[in-house]
């Protein structure tokens, strides 16, 4: 993790985008009072301030998403504003004073006028305003009787449409860039039609996606016409207070939105699905690399991710410059399955709860959880006066010890971790091989699980070897367990079709392609865990295809065509399941996508048998 970066003690409850209509006659961060007060929490932070004479939506971001802030401020927005015409006033709003008067435009001459300000256009700021000059506000400067010019900035008016008019005030929409200012425009339509205004009311309607009908107090807001604002005067704070009382806090919980993939997206930022196996190390700010993460498509070089758990809930925002990924910050969720590490058990921080308890345990590399270590699970579950867990490795033992000869494993962590969760284990310790790991002997591994962990039973299949160069076979385990007074279960291997279940005939079965058999083992079809994978879209042919270069530690089928399944995880976080054909081919996968619609975060690849 970045120095000085921690993860944010926050839970998601405090976490979220909110919606407020703010009030005429208030400022926007004296606006967040009652925000703060109905969420209990005082990280509030609104995004593109109004000025107190206007009303309309404000963006607030709560908790560890106020870093989001520049991120939303950068959004189009869309306001409706009233011009008074005849006077213009220092500070271009209602509440200035009258430096210049004229007459009146006719409606030809507003419409005409308003031709000239849509496109990107360069604009000069109101004098009042909070751009700083040389290190001071420019309304600070003016008030204390300074003269302050600025340069003009280029804007973007996308559209401007006059809704109303009666000879002296002209209401208008306007859907604009970040940095518009529309007191600035009010003064420039004026100056078009040869005479002064400035900008009586306004209310902003929209800010990116969000829409104000969607804010808390919306209906609090008076129908924004001629009529109802031309003899309003300036809206005192006393009236935006009166106003602000009549919502309710359980109004503002139901403003509050989580951040979703098509947020994040107009954010700027890419969407990234962080792999179960991972949430532990992102949690804790372990070392993080790109096969933790499921992608729609090829991350830019550059980029900031926005993360988001497997269940889709927002996890914070990651950093990446080329294949470095460094923390921004992390929203810590809450895990079903407690996951340790090796570090964490010899350090003491495995939980007391579970320790006093006693443990059912069992190690292994379980690479393709099968039907050979289903006795062995149940037996861990079935011990309801202990809590059940499991020892395994991030990488399979039979891989390392392979090298560069081995063809892959059966399954990856990401789908060990779902299937112990799913089958109901408290918990999971995931050992990396180190270089001082590897040493330790069988008797002092298991002693140091057994001092941090208390093992009370210990199944294993007959053939279980640990420690330095596998030295601790069963019998030792047997020994130990007696010395200890831990309950030991040595499971018998299972048969399928004359030939013994286990990881290396699955993977051999791979590669000969027996998918039917491979489904009997697994209990359900083989697949490939297709975290980290690159996808570029692509067309060929008049065809449309997905594809990714092969990436982590699984073993492929051989090159050739395939009928495979599909899980898509879309935008809002639902999944779909569709049937395509793949082709293996020199390291590469390519779906084809006959409809166009395989569109998300591919989260598996199921391998079809033959025939269905």
């Amino acid at each position: 993790m970045e120095a000085g970066r921690q993860p944010e003690n926050k839970t998601q409850s405090s976490c979220g985008i909110l919606l407020l209509a703010k009030q005429s006659g208030k400022t926007s961060f004296a606006s967040l009072s009652k925000v703060k007060r109905s969420l209990g929490t005082s990280r509030v932070g609104h995004t593109g301030t109004l000025d107190s004479f206007a009303d309309g939506l404000l963006v607030v971001l709560t908790g560890p998403l106020t870093r989001l802030v520049p991120h939303i401020t950068n959004f189009d927005k869309s306001y409706t504003a009233l011009i008074e015409f005849g006077k213009e006033t220092d500070t271009l709003d209602p509440t200035g004073t009258v430096i210049r008067e004229s007459g009146l435009p006719s409606k030809e001459q507003v419409l005409k006028a308003l031709t000239k300000f849509t496109g990107t256009i360069e604009q000069v700021p109101p004098a009042f305003s909070a751009i700083h000059v040389d290190g001071k506000r420019a309304s600070d400067l003016m008030r204390s009787g300074e003269k302050v010019e600025l340069k003009p900035r280029t804007i973007t008016i996308s559209s401007i449409e006059l809704i109303d008019f009666d000879g002296q005030y002209a209401l208008v929409k306007v859907d604009c860039s970040k940095g518009t200012y529309i007191r600035s425009l009010a003064r420039d339509i004026a100056r078009e039609c040869g005479c002064a205004a400035h900008l009586k009311a306004l209310r902003r309607t929209r800010v990116g996606p969000f829409e104000l009908k969607d804010a808390a107090g919306a209906g609090l807001l008076k129908e924004f016409t001629i009529q109802n604002l031309k003899n309003q005067k300036t809206a005192l704070c006393e009236d935006a207070e009166i106003a602000e009382d009549k919502i309710s806090g359980e109004d503002i919980k139901k403003a509050l939105y989580p951040m979703t993939v098509p947020v994040a997206k107009l954010c700027g930022f890419t969407p990234a699905i962080l792999s179960q196996a991972y949430i532990q190390d992102f949690n804790s700010g372990r070392k993080l690399k790109n096969h933790s993460f499921y992608y729609e498509e090829k991350p830019p070089e550059n980029c900031e991710f926005a993360v988001f758990y497997p269940d889709m809930k927002f996890a914070g925002v990651v950093k990446k410059e080329k294949r470095s990924l460094s923390y921004g910050f992390v929203i810590p969720c809450e895990q079903k399955l407690k996951v340790y590490s090796w570090e964490q058990i010899t350090g003491g921080r495995f939980s007391e709860e579970f320790r006093k308890k006693g443990v059912a345990l069992s190690i292994g590399s379980f690479d393709g959880t099968h039907i050979g270590h289903d006795s062995i699970f149940d037996s861990l579950i079935e011990h309801k006066d202990l809590a059940p867990g499991i020892v395994t490795f991030r990488k399979s033992t039979r891989g390392l010890k392979a090298g560069d000869s081995y063809m892959g494993d059966v399954s990856t962590l990401d789908q060990r971790m779902e299937f112990f969760m799913q089958k109901g284990f408290a918990f999971v310790i995931v050992i990396d091989f180190s270089a001082d790991f590897v040493k330790i002997k069988g008797e002092t591994f298991l002693s140091v699980l057994n001092d941090n962990c208390n093992i009370r039973y210990l199944a294993e299949g007959e053939d279980f070897r640990c420690g330095y160069k596998g030295a601790c076979d069963i019998n030792c385990v047997r020994e130990f367990c007696q010395a200890h007074d831990i309950e030991l279960n040595v499971v018998n291997y299972v048969d399928y079709l004359g030939k013994r279940v286990s990881s290396s005939r699955i993977r051999q079965d791979v590669l000969d392609k027996e998918f039917s058999a491979i489904q009997i083992m697994l209990r359900k079809p083989f697949e490939i865990d297709p975290a980290g994978f690159e996808w570029q879209y692509t067309q060929e042919a008049g065809q449309n295809y997905l594809v990714a270069k092969r990436r982590g530690i699984q073993v492929f089928p051989p090159d050739g065509l395939y009928n495979v399944t599909l899980e898509i995880s879309g935008s809002e976080g639902f999944s779909v399941t569709k049937a395509a054909v793949i082709k293996l081919d020199s390291g590469l996968l390519r779906v084809l996508d006959s409809d166009g619609s395989l569109r998300g975060f591919v989260r598996s690849i199921q391998f079809c048998i033959p025939g269905k």
